[in-house]
Order: structure tokens, then sequence, then C-alpha cells
């Protein structure tokens, strides 16, 4: 038999039995090399192993002698066989649903390290920008209208606040002048020249404007000083400035800047609306009602501002309006309606009343600092038809590149931010309705809450003689001072000062004034609101003993 004629039989003989016992019991009639012997072994183990099933061990019955078995390879070690799992098991797994293969979730960013993550420093310039642009505007706007000359230079006497009654008006051209700075000192800021600098003369010639008369008080020129405080604070010149071009350029800036930023406009709405909670403005919807009433004359709406039902909708939607708008600002996906919304509220508020001035702009341009920090770039690039770099591909470029804010300016908006939040809140220690008696009422963002009509009267006496006679506001007052003055304690007491001061100069150096005033709010009956029986020129600023103001 040749070697040929052994390896088919053997391959034969591989379906019906095991290859190694045909090795060990077929005796073969030739001699073969022991190292073809090994081959073949291992050819036949090899197509058997390739088999599903396991291969069955050695036969006890013939054992093979341990000669032979030395001389025979040794099986390589194999991983044990994949059990067979029964069809009915199969078909089960298959119908449960698979749970998908998620990525390793990211490493969680804690609140500090989250609060100070760079993200795109535009948004900060461009509220740099647009502030400057808009103060300068306003300052501009105060000299074509000429109310430097008829609120600063034509009263003879001024309302000063309380603390503050050093504070006069330069005279003219002086008082044009300091307008003129203030606008240039704006276009500073936008521009980004000289930042902080500019922005510290600003905050204090600002101010200065705004202690000169205090019956020309609005929340939108507290809005104003405050955000110059806030620009100064914040590193808002290093992104998009002259002094950028000039030094160190940061495109990016920690993201609890722009957060102090929307925190500040976002006070604006919250106090507000918290100010609309109270009785007259949600169920007698006034003082809306009366303001709408005369404003039947505007074409197309007019005829509808007349009835009810249309200042109740006005007084509860605008309550909301401010009570929320934050929060759907601040929700990513509603984001644009609720922008939209403010645009429309603000539009619609400064055509029925164009007396609160840029206000309804400024608010709208404010509330941009709600969008994402890389927003200008985004509307940029949208604009021009060019690509554009996500805010998180270019913060992970330039993440060094980030402006930071020093700690003594991170305490100082600590305090800042403190005194905010309590002043809005301060009339709760003063016992009464502050709506009527407006203790607390100033820099605490109650716009346009109520309507209030007075008579004001003085009823002086000289001691030395006995002497009574009457005194009227406009002794002292311009007409427009005096309209102011008949329905706020704090002015009426200034004017009684003035009046006081008037006859101490006539040779009356211890004239007493006495206040006889009537106010009516929100279309009530005219009540008595000043104590009659109080001298009112015996008593500084801010020290007349409780129980002063009645009702």
């Amino acid at each position: 038999m040749t070697a040929t004629t052994w390896v088919a039989e053997s391959r034969k003989a591989q379906k019906s039995q095991n290859p190694s016992e045909v090795l060990h019991e077929r005796k073969l009639p030739f001699t073969l090399p022991q190292k073809l012997i090994g081959r073949a072994v291992a050819v036949r183990e090899s197509s058997v192993l390739k088999k599903p099933t396991l291969v069955p061990s050695l036969s006890p019955a013939t054992p093979p002698s341990r000669s032979r078995e030395s001389n025979v390879p040794r099986k390589p070690t194999l991983a044990p066989p994949v059990p067979q799992v029964p069809s009915s098991a199969v078909q089960w797994e298959s119908n449960v649903p698979r749970k998908p293969t998620l990525a390793p979730p990211k490493k969680s960013v804690g609140f500090q390290a989250g609060w100070r993550c760079p993200v795109a420093a535009d948004s900060l310039a461009a509220f740099r920008i647009g502030f400057g642009l808009l103060v300068a505007f306003s300052s501009l706007r105060f000299l074509a209208k000429g109310w430097v000359d008829t609120l600063y230079l034509a009263p003879e006497n001024h309302l000063t606040y309380r603390w503050f009654g050093w504070v006069a008006p330069l005279p003219a051209p002086w008082m044009h002048l300091h307008m003129v700075a203030l606008a240039a000192l704006g276009i500073c800021i936008a521009l980004g020249y000289r930042h902080r600098l500019a922005t510290a003369f600003f905050i204090v010639g600002f101010a200065y404007t705004e202690l000169i008369e205090a019956s020309l008080y609005l929340n939108h020129y507290w809005f104003i000083t405050l955000a110059a405080v806030l620009l100064l604070l914040l590193p808002a010149n290093q992104h998009w400035s002259l002094d950028a071009a000039a030094g160190r350029t940061a495109r990016h800036t920690q993201a609890w800047v722009i957060w102090a930023l929307r925190a500040q406009v976002g006070i604006v709405y919250v106090f507000a609306g918290i100010a609309k909670l109270n009785g007259d403005w949600l169920f007698h919807a006034q003082p809306l009602r009366l303001w709408l009433a005369d404003r039947t004359h505007l074409p197309v709406i007019g005829p509808f501002l007349d009835e009810p039902l249309v200042a109740y909708a006005a007084s509860w939607g605008s309550a909301a309006f401010d009570c929320t708008i934050v929060a759907w600002l601040l929700w990513r996906r509603s984001r644009p309606w609720a922008y939209a919304v403010l645009v429309v509220f603000h539009i619609a508020t400064w055509l029925l009343f164009p007396k609160i001035g840029v206000f309804p702009w400024v608010m709208i341009f404010c509330a941009l600092v709600f969008f994402s920090p890389d927003w200008p770039r985004k509307l940029w690039a949208m604009t021009s038809n060019k690509s554009k770099i996500s805010d998180e591909i270019a913060v992970s470029i330039e993440s060094r590149n980030t402006a930071r804010v020093s700690r003594p300016a991170i305490v100082l908006l600590a305090v800042f931010a403190a005194v905010q939040v309590f002043l809005p809140l301060r009339h709760y220690l003063e016992p009464g309705n502050v709506r009527w008696n407006e203790q607390g009422y100033y820099l605490a963002w109650r716009v346009m809450l109520t309507e209030k009509a007075g008579h004001l009267e003085y009823e002086v006496t000289d001691p030395a003689t006995g002497r009574t006679w009457l005194a009227y506001p406009e002794l002292v007052l311009t007409d427009w001072q005096a309209a102011h003055a008949a329905t706020r304690p704090d002015l009426i007491h200034a004017t009684a000062l003035l009046i006081a001061d008037h006859y101490r100069q006539q040779g009356i150096p211890d004239a007493e004034v006495r206040a006889t005033s009537w106010v009516s709010m929100n279309g009530r009956q005219a009540k008595q609101f000043i104590d009659p029986a109080i001298n009112l020129a015996a008593h500084p600023r801010g020290e007349i003993p409780p129980g002063w103001i009645l009702g």
C-alpha cells in the first residue's frame, strides 16, 4: 500500500470514527518518516476542530500506548466552545429591545468651573458698543430738544434729593458743553477708547445731571447708571475696541460676565412685574384704564382703547410679561419667540406713551444679551454669507485668550448685586402703601404704576406778628416742577423748605410753612395727603416725625 492510498482510506474512516483511533489501530504496511506522520495527524485534527461539535475523547477501550502518544503532537489549547442556544431563546431575545450603545459620559464640569469657562466676548463687546451709542444719542437729543435750557437753566430753584442739596446746574454755556462731553464719552465707550477712564467720567457726569432735579427721576436713567457701573467693572474693552487694538486682545471672557449682564437686564423686568401684583393693577385695571381712555384719538386702535376689557387684558398681559419674560428668554427653545414678543411689547408702549422716551429702545437692545454669547458673529455670518466658526470650536482653539476679572472687582460686583436686590424691596420696612406714600419709590423699578392728581398750597405764618397767608408752589418753582411736587411727599417737603428760605430772604427768619395737600390716586376721590398741623420748615429733609403723610 502506498502512502497516497493510506491517506485516502484514512479520510474515509474519518467520517465514521475518531481519527486518532484510526491512527493508532491501523497497521501501516510501510514505514513513514516521523515528520510526515506528524503533519498528517495535524491535518486530520484541524479538519475535525473546524466543526462546531466537540471532539470526542480517546476511547477508553483502546488507550494508546505511552510511546505512541509521545510521538503524536499535542492538541493546541482551545477556548471552550460556544454553547448551543435553543432557537426559542434566540427568538425571545430578538423581541426584546436592546439598549442603544452610548458613548461614555463626559466628565461633568463643576459649578465653579462652568461659571468660569470661556465663552465668546462678542455679546459683551456689542453691549458696550450699543450702550455707548445710545447714551451719546440721548445726550445730543437733550441738546436738540432744548431741554438743557428748560429743565436745568430756566428754573430759579431745583428740587434736589436728600443729602444732595448742594448740587446745582452749571451756568450757560457750560451746561451745554457738559452734555456735549457726555455724548463724546459715549462715543469713547462705544469705540472702546480709554474704556475705563471714559466710563468712570461718564458715570460721574451722568449722575450729576440726574441729581440736579429730583422731579425728573425716571427708571431708565437709573438703569443707564447701573449699566455704566457694570461696564466699568467688567472687561468690556478687550474685544472689538481701540484699547484691544493697542494692547492685549481677548476674544473670550468668562461665562459669569455674560450672566452678570443678563442679571442686570432681568432685574428690571422681575421687580417691575412684582410691583404690578397689586389690587389696582389686576382687579381694577388702573391706571391703564385711565390712560388708554385718553388715547381714543389714535387711528385704527383708538376706538377699542376705551373698552374696559382692553384695559384688563393690557393689565394682566403686561404683568405676565414682566414676571415671566426673563424665564422665556433663558429657555433656548422659546428665546426667539420671547424676544419677538418683547420687541412688540416695547414698541407698543412707546407708541401709546411716547413720554417714556428711549427706554423701550434701550431694553430692546439690552435684551439681546440673553442670546448665545457669539450672537453678533453668527448674525454677521448670516447677513454676509460667510462661514462661521461655532463658539465651542473657537473656545477650544483660543481658550487661553480669555479676559478675566480681578477679585476686588468680583467683590464689588457682589455688593452691587446685593444692593440692587435690597432697594426694590426696602419699602416693606416702611409702614403704609408705597404707591401712596412713596416711601421706597425711588430706585425700585416701579414703572408706570400709579396715576396721581393733586392740589397743593402752603399756609405761611410769621410767628413774630402772627400774620398768616397762603403761598403756592409756583412762588419758588416752575409750572412743571409744581405739577410733580403736588403728589410726591419728599418734593412737598422740599418745596416747603424753599418757601421758608424765600421768606427768610424777605426778612422773616422763622417763617412757619404748613402744607394743605389733596391727592387722588388711580381715579379715586381725593384725600388729604399731608398733615396740615406740621410745620414742615422746622424739619430738615428726611427728619419729619412719622405720621406726617396721611391716608
